[in-house]
């Protein structure tokens, strides 16, 4: 019986143990770091912090590029779309950056024709109706390899005709 009652009084103790540290866990839970009035009260809220207009902006000088610096880089623009479109007309190619490639050249070609006078834009006009064209095909969809010989060639005339006559050797007096 003695060792009846001697487990019986250790299980109560274990439980006694067991509950005071739950408590004590439990009670430095709620407390914290901060005091316990602190912790369960309502922070006012306050008005939101108003932000300080600006009395004198500053006005930055425009940095306007002269208008055959515009024209030799989107000469140089147009070429390099031009010669990566060259590159990448194959059907192993990205068809993405085909399409990139034939928007971006035309869109410098665009650039090109709204810096050159009326006469000499007219005559840029035929250039920029011929890479519409090749644009056109290209958005339209997958190209076979009789599409992509035909398109190489087409552009490799087009980009003849364009240096001969645009360059901005032969163009610095034409422009606007």
């Amino acid at each position: 019986m003695k060792t009846q009652l001697n487990a019986a009084k250790i299980k109560h103790r274990w439980t006694q143990i067991i509950g005071v540290s739950v408590s004590c866990s439990f009670l430095f839970t709620l407390i914290g770091c901060a005091a316990f009035v602190r912790k369960f009260t309502r922070k006012p809220k306050g008005e939101p912090k108003k932000e300080e207009p600006v009395i004198q902006p500053e006005v930055y000088p425009e940095a306007a590029a002269a208008k055959d610096e515009l024209y030799k880089d989107y000469f140089t623009f147009w070429e390099g779309w031009s010669a990566e479109l060259m590159e990448f007309l194959n059907e192993k190619a990205n068809f993405k950056k085909q399409r990139e490639c034939a928007y971006e050249a035309l869109d410098s070609l665009m650039k090109m024709r709204g810096l050159l006078n009326e006469e000499k834009a007219k005559g840029l006009e035929p250039l920029i109706n011929e890479w519409t064209t090749i644009k056109d095909i290209i958005f339209a969809g997958r190209l076979n390899s009789a599409d992509h010989q035909y398109l190489k060639n087409k552009i490799e005339r087009t980009k003849g005709r364009v240096r001969r006559n645009f360059a901005y050797s032969r163009i610095k007096k034409d422009l606007k």
